[in-house]
């Protein structure tokens, strides 16, 4: 596509959206070069296009290749992505390795997604949340610049990468005992997430990891009734796109906040429920976790009986 149609589609789902070019190209580029770029004087790279049409909910799917190394550091990410998703960490390292060298040194974005990865990578190793909760908030700084609090992060518009980086913040406040902060951040995504316009894919995402981090917090905060309510929208959602990488965690939170509510033959089947989906993935060792859990919690031969 040419630059001049790329320039034009970026300023008119702008205005349509309602957003100015201040609000748009904040922590990605100047509003001098937003401007050039949409009046089609400027060429901009894949990323931030790709950025853009985050922010505003657009589709990425006319953006092109300006290299053959640009498809390559396009598949690599897409590799990246998929296992960070599917919580696959063999091979990841290597991936992020050969990603970093393809990424040019005023590359902002890709740096940024490289910079977040390498932080996950570093928490399989060593499980020290309050660094990564320093280090997470260094990396959202890069698009996100210092002086900007989190309400007010959560008011302006994001990325993708912002909000899984977002995310992931909220699961180390988690991890450290700080939930009312983890809570804070998750239903901002949340609202902000239901109040804009997103790619539908990327929504579902984005939106499923949400719900089951807000559901283990209010779990822990004893909030039962809201756990239910946010399972069910999770099982739902899951099924609607056909994600199920957390739809047994959202049968097995439903059950457990269904028990201390004291409805047990439900509570029980949901369980079941759980441990099935996750037989049916293949997960046995998430089964074994679920029946050691069980017996811990309630008693001996609880997990063997309900199972």
């Amino acid at each position: 596509m040419a630059v001049y149609e790329i320039g034009n589609y970026i300023h008119d789902m702008r205005v349509e959206r309602g957003y100015s070019q201040e609000e748009l190209c904040f922590g990605i580029c100047s509003v001098g070069n937003l401007s050039k770029i949409e009046n089609g004087i400027r060429m901009p790279n894949r990323k931030t296009v790709e950025a853009f049409t985050q922010r505003l909910g657009c589709k990425e799917a006319f953006l092109q290749y300006s290299s053959r190394e640009e498809m390559q550091q396009v598949e690599l990410c897409g590799q990246i992505v998929q296992k960070i998703t599917n919580y696959e960490y063999e091979g990841l390292k290597e991936l992020v390795d050969k990603f970093e060298h393809t990424i040019a040194e005023e590359d902002i974005l890709n740096s940024q997604y490289c910079r977040f990865t390498r932080i996950m990578l570093k928490q399989q190793e060593e499980e020290d949340w309050a660094q990564g909760v320093k280090e997470l908030k260094d990396t959202l700084r890069m698009t996100k610049p210092d002086g900007i609090g989190m309400k007010e992060i959560l008011k302006g518009l994001l990325t993708y990468n912002e909000i899984i980086i977002l995310i992931n913040i909220a699961r180390n406040y988690g991890k450290l005992g700080k939930r009312e902060e983890a809570i804070e951040i998750l239903c901002g995504l949340k609202h902000y997430m239901d109040t804009h316009i997103m790619d539908q894919a990327e929504k579902a995402q984005k939106y499923l990891l949400i719900l089951f981090r807000l559901s283990k917090l209010f779990l822990e905060k004893k909030q039962y009734a809201d756990v239910v309510d946010l399972c069910s929208q999770g099982i739902t959602l899951s099924r609607q796109n056909s994600r199920f990488c957390l739809f047994p965690r959202f049968l097995i939170n439903k059950g457990l906040a269904l028990l201390e509510l004291k409805e047990e033959e439900r509570g029980k089947e949901f369980l079941r429920r759980g441990y099935g989906a996750f037989y049916a993935l293949g997960n046995e060792m998430q089964c074994e976790k679920l029946k050691a859990f069980l017996k811990e919690r309630w008693e001996p031969e609880f997990g063997e009986h309900i199972l």
